[in-house]
């Protein structure tokens, strides 16, 4: 009986021993071990891996260690090998059915809700304020939270999907803008080509150059909206995955699961200016190319930007004239555009300078004519006036009005049918004429403008265009 018992203890000694000699964290022997003031001693390259989060702390006892340099521990180096010396040891511990507590070596059979961690019964004191579930329990709590996390990330690739699907159509009105300048520009130059044929080969490959400028820059936010979409996919089936493992797995892993199941980067947003600058192309077109030829050309001094146009008006190909369009047109809902309001910008907008234009109204029985600053409200109603950074007057129920904060009733002798604008940004001024009644002053602002200012043009829904009328050339030579 005595050498039964002593055999006994022979053949469990080692299995102690070696418990003793192995690293809490990595669950093998020793490697290159070092202490802590707190008397827990770990791999070094363990330890160096579980202080790359903020906050160094004893992996075992949870002691703060900020600013320590762990020493070696040679007595527990020379153990373990020794140890490995005498019983031969070769490789990693087997892994054992059962997860123990590093602390206690216990059985992990609760999980705080606090610290997202498993922990034993005898953790409990630890965490004594914290709240504690059972195993079984845990791991829904943290799959309800993850979940969350799957819906938000589910969401944003839909969103991604939805901003793919506004970019390839704006690929498509960029070509068919294109398609637009081109069929004018050849025009113009048809009638002009014989003597300037080398200027209409220079602004079709200028037109040719923005469009696949500005088509590629789109394709390549598409391909990287594409991207995104996947690797959002991905990670949505990668976490996905990892949550349907097995409960403590997935426990131990929720942290680091729960890091990554976040999107770093921004949502995607519909880019400005993507647009092609029509106006440069095509806007008062003949006095652009051809000065030389007064009596070909028309000189428009306010060109209509598209790009800024409800989708409620129409534009005449030149740009210079604006009424309602019979039905709502699919246009980009690029930021520069003006929706829901029925509004269109002139193309060029004014920083310093005297500027003057006459705009025919007709017989429209609506309309509103002047000029606005450039961070004018697009994407949203607002009430026309000064206040606002509209500088303008209108007609509307036959009552002229300065659409000033409270409204001032301008005092007409007859219709206008032309108004004439003038604006002088270095005094801070804005007039308006009856330029079809010998010039009869209608009104005049003042303001001093901190920002470019713009043509604003609100024909209203009426079928009576608002056109700028051609301004008189005059030719001077050296």
């Amino acid at each position: 009986m005595a050498e039964c018992a002593w055999n006994e203890e022979m053949s469990e000694g080692p299995f102690f021993l070696q418990e003793d000699l192995t690293c809490p964290v990595c669950k093998d022997l020793y490697r290159e071990p070092v202490l802590l003031s707190c008397s827990h001693s770990f791999c070094k390259e363990c330890l160096e891996q579980c202080w790359k989060v903020p906050g160094q702390k004893c992996p075992v006892c949870r002691k703060s260690c900020d600013g320590e340099q762990p020493i070696s521990n040679r007595a527990l180096m020379a153990a373990t090998e020794s140890f490995q010396k005498e019983k031969g040891w070769r490789g990693r511990n087997a892994i054992s059915n059962v997860s123990l507590c590093n602390l206690h070596r216990l059985e992990l059979q609760l999980y705080c809700v606090k610290d997202e961690e498993p922990v034993c019964v005898d953790c409990v004191p630890l965490h004594r304020t914290h709240e504690l579930l059972p195993l079984n329990m845990g791991a829904p709590f943290c799959k309800e939270e993850l979940t969350i996390k799957v819906n938000i990330l589910e969401e944003k690739v839909e969103s991604f999907k939805r901003m793919k699907k506004k970019c390839s159509n704006t690929v498509d009105f960029i070509k068919s803008q294109a398609e637009q300048a081109e069929k004018q520009i050849k025009a113009e130059f048809e009638r002009l080509h014989q003597v300037l044929c080398v200027e209409e080969a220079a602004r079709l490959k200028a037109l040719a150059d923005e469009e696949e400028d500005k088509r590629s820059s789109m394709e390549d936010r598409i391909n990287s909206l594409t991207h995104d979409i996947a690797a959002l996919t991905k990670l949505v089936q990668t976490v996905k995955r990892e949550m349907g493992t097995e409960d403590l797995t997935f426990l131990k892993n929720f942290p680091a699961l729960k890091k990554k199941a976040q999107w770093p980067r921004e949502d995607p947003q519909n880019p400005s200016d993507a647009l092609l600058n029509m106006a440069k192309h095509v806007g008062s077109l003949g006095y652009s190319i051809w000065k030389s030829m007064q009596a070909h050309v028309t000189c428009i001094p306010v060109v209509m930007d598209p790009n800024t146009a409800s989708p409620w008006l129409s534009l005449s190909p030149d740009l210079a004239s604006v009424r309602d369009s019979p039905e709502r047109q699919s246009l980009p809902d690029n930021p520069e555009r003006f929706d829901p309001c029925v509004f269109v910008l002139g193309a060029e907008g004014f920083r310093s300078g005297k500027h003057r234009w006459e705009v025919h109204v007709g017989d429209n029985p609506k309309w509103i004519l002047g000029v606005c600053k450039e961070s004018v409200a697009r994407k949203r109603k607002f009430t026309v006036s000064t206040d606002r950074g509209v500088w303008t007057i209108g007609l509307s129920k036959g009552v002229y009005n300065a659409l000033t904060g409270k409204r001032t009733v301008l005092a007409v002798e007859r219709r206008p049918e032309r108004i004439r604008v003038k604006l002088n940004m270095d005094k801070g001024e804005v007039s308006f004429w009856d330029a079809g009644n010998g010039g009869k002053h209608l009104c005049t602002f003042t303001h001093e403008f901190t920002e470019r200012v713009f043509p604003i043009f609100g024909p209203g829904l009426h079928s009576t265009p608002m056109e700028v009328n051609p301004a008189k050339v005059t030719i001077h030579t050296a």
